[in-house]
């Protein structure tokens, strides 16, 4: 994927000059419809608030164990940096990849689990990671001066740092259905998240010492409900906020130059 990301960021500059070609097929558009320019580079920042369930937990400690990991408390908390470069290859379909920062605060509480072998619970074990995300995307869009529906699929990986060996893979889904007011969009929708993030590691245990770990973790929840609004300024210029809310808490901020 990393590969792939990189080949389309350093083509896209050449490639925008030739505005005359994309998107493909546009020919078949009414000529009443007014197409969005081709080319578009934008900033994102993305927050997200969210509960973990325990796929996979191992740690060793002689004489301990772990009778049921689903009780454990996991929140994840993120935020997300990126810089996303866009292209409209057909009137309904843009691709696009990001590049960006990560930073991860994750809780694992195990003070609420009974541990056989230890004549006292266990607390919290803090994971704080941040690390660099690339990813690839597309969207499907179909609408008219008044209306529009949309999908937005996203795939992404990141290769976390910090004290542990950790990474963060994650498939995203952005259902839209909204109108159009002039210069003014608005929708609902929802977001569904599929992450795999992976834990490996020694970490330090009050009176216990050194515990190796290895931890799996994903959604406890995998939709949410959005509502969004994007503000065109220009041919050229645009603002998103989003905001989602149910199981997982989430805000989207996106400005794009489009040429």
């Amino acid at each position: 994927m990393r590969s792939l990301l990189i080949a389309l960021v350093l083509l896209t500059p050449f490639h925008a000059g030739a505005e005359s070609r994309l998107p493909f097929l546009k020919d078949t558009v009414p000529e009443d419809v007014e197409l969005p320019r081709p080319w578009g580079i934008g900033v994102d920042f993305y927050t997200m608030d969210q509960h973990y369930d325990i796929d996979f937990l191992q740690f060793e400690l002689p004489g301990v164990s772990l009778d049921d990991p689903s009780l454990l408390s996991v929140t994840n908390d993120v935020q997300h940096f990126d810089v996303k470069f866009d292209a409209w290859l057909l009137p309904f379909l843009n691709v696009f990849a990001v590049i960006g920062h990560l930073e991860s605060d994750t809780i694992i509480d195990l003070s609420n689990a009974p541990v056989q072998g230890l004549p006292f619970p266990l607390g919290k074990l803090p994971v704080n990671t941040d690390g660099t995300v690339v990813g690839l995307g597309f969207t499907l869009a179909y609408g008219n001066e008044n209306w529009f529906t949309s999908l937005t699929a996203t795939r992404t990986e990141t290769d976390l740092g910090g004290s542990f060996d950790s990474s963060v893979d994650s498939t995203t889904l952005q259902p839209r259905i909204g109108l159009v007011r002039g210069p003014w969009q608005y929708w609902v929708g929802g977001l569904y998240i599929d992450t795999e993030e992976t834990h490996t590691g020694t970490v330090t245990l009050p009176v216990l010492g050194s515990v190796p770990f290895d931890v799996v973790l994903g959604n406890s929840a995998d939709w949410n409900t959005a509502i969004g609004v994007r503000h065109s300024f220009s041919e050229h210029t645009e603002l998103t906020l989003e905001v989602g809310f149910g199981d997982r808490d989430h805000t989207l901020f996106n400005f794009t130059y489009r040429f």
